[in-house]
């Protein structure tokens, strides 16, 4: 069944949270510039969000991730080929002029770092545990792209809930959809989970992939990225002190 409209309102503010507390905060770091973000339900209906993503006739860059466990969500990320390539020269700190190889593991790599905050941040807020998987990247359209995690949500049934959050660098303009699909089944689950009931079912603190544990590679590559952008301005204001010396 479909979600009711104050079920959709209390998962939009869920993951509006999510995003704001977590996500922008990984793809700032990553990008070096403040990020923006909005973000667009839609239930029951894929087919209307391609009117919010670009035209079905812009190949696309795109890389797949998803958890499964207690809840099974899909991830996809989009983001047209210029996107992509401002993306890579960053993280890679070189101009490149296409998606190659290193440029294919470096927006993997980003896929993977937004994703593990997003899944923190639930996991810290419900007790929920997934496994998640390894990205996968794809180019094309995005009816196509979307069409394959959709469809492993959704099985036989035609209930589904996709959230496109919009993510803008505000002074590059680099666009990424991060599309959240959801069975609707998952997406309640995920409203109306209370904490303390799922803690105490699962108390085993042998599981080593439960989420609310804190993602230390994450955050250690995270803290690694400040510490070089913090050395890159230090060492630039030295250089401009020592020519005004001159």
């Amino acid at each position: 069944m479909s979600l009711r409209y104050s079920e959709i309102k209390k998962l939009k503010g869920t993951f509006k949270d999510y995003i704001t507390e977590k996500t922008c905060n990984a793809l700032s770091i990553l990008l070096n510039e403040p990020i923006s973000h909005k973000l667009t339900m839609f239930d029951n209906n894929s087919k209307s969000i391609n009117f919010h993503l670009p035209s079905n006739e812009i190949q696309m860059c795109s890389v797949r991730l998803n958890g499964k466990g207690d809840l099974h969500i899909e991830l996809l990320y989009t983001t047209k080929l210029h996107n992509a390539i401002k993306i890579a020269s960053k993280l890679l700190g070189t101009e490149v002029y296409e998606i190659d190889e290193m440029g294919t593991s470096a927006l993997q790599e980003v896929a993977n770092i937004l994703t593990g905050s997003f899944f923190n941040a639930l996991s810290e807020n419900t007790g929920f545990r997934i496994d998640l998987s390894t990205p996968i990247f794809k180019e094309g359209v995005i009816q196509k792209l979307l069409l394959e995690p959709t469809k492993d949500v959704i099985n036989i049934t035609n209930d589904v809930v996709i959230t496109e959050v919009l993510l803008t660098g505000t002074r590059t303009g680099i666009k990424i959809h991060m599309l959240i699909i959801q069975h609707t089944e998952h997406a309640r689950k995920l409203i109306h989970s209370q904490i303390r009931d799922i803690v105490s079912n699962y108390a085993d603190s042998s599981y080593e992939n439960k989420l609310g544990v804190e993602n230390l590679e994450i955050n250690f590559l995270l803290d690694n990225m400040k510490k070089k952008d913090n050395d890159s301005k230090m060492h630039s204001n030295i250089k401009s002190k020592s020519k005004e010396m001159k």
